[in-house]
């Protein structure tokens, strides 16, 4: 029997494959690409309303941008994981291991990186896990959701 490498193995299926038997498959990079796209629509709509509400309101301008940064970060700890993009496409963000949905810290953690980093996190989705850089910090991944 192999070393442990610190946490639970399920089985002999994920050990020699990596895959657990709760395992949804992984969503296409074509369907990942079309969620985030949408989410940009969506962040840019609500910092285009607060950048409204802001001005009627007398408030700092910079409050639209806050918004907007705010949705891109915690969008992914929607219930089920799932943001409006990733909601429209079906799929979801979970923990790597227990497939849970995506957490709030998990969320933070996974998209700072895309914030920050933009095309050197994503370039890190074309590998065979399909998970972006702030995937592998986060401990996530990109499933399925339909079923």
């Amino acid at each position: 029997m192999p070393a442990s490498t610190g946490r639970l193995q399920w089985s002999a299926l994920e050990h020699y494959t990596g895959e657990t038997p709760m395992t949804r498959p992984l969503a296409s990079i074509g369907d990942r690409f079309t969620a985030q796209f949408i989410d940009g629509l969506a962040a840019i709509s609500i910092g285009a309303g607060l950048f409204y509400l802001a001005k009627v309101l007398g408030w700092r301008l910079e409050f639209a941008i806050l918004g907007w940064l705010a949705y891109l970060i915690l969008c992914d700890a929607m219930p089920q994981g799932q943001s409006i993009g990733k909601r429209l496409i079906r799929i979801a963000v979970v923990h790597v291991d227990t497939e849970q949905p995506c957490t709030l810290w998990r969320s933070i953690v996974r998209n700072v990186p895309m914030v920050t980093l933009g095309i050197v996190d994503a370039v890190f989705i074309v590998g065979k896990k399909r998970r972006r850089l702030g995937d592998f910090l986060a401990r996530t991944k990109v499933v399925s959701a339909a079923g």
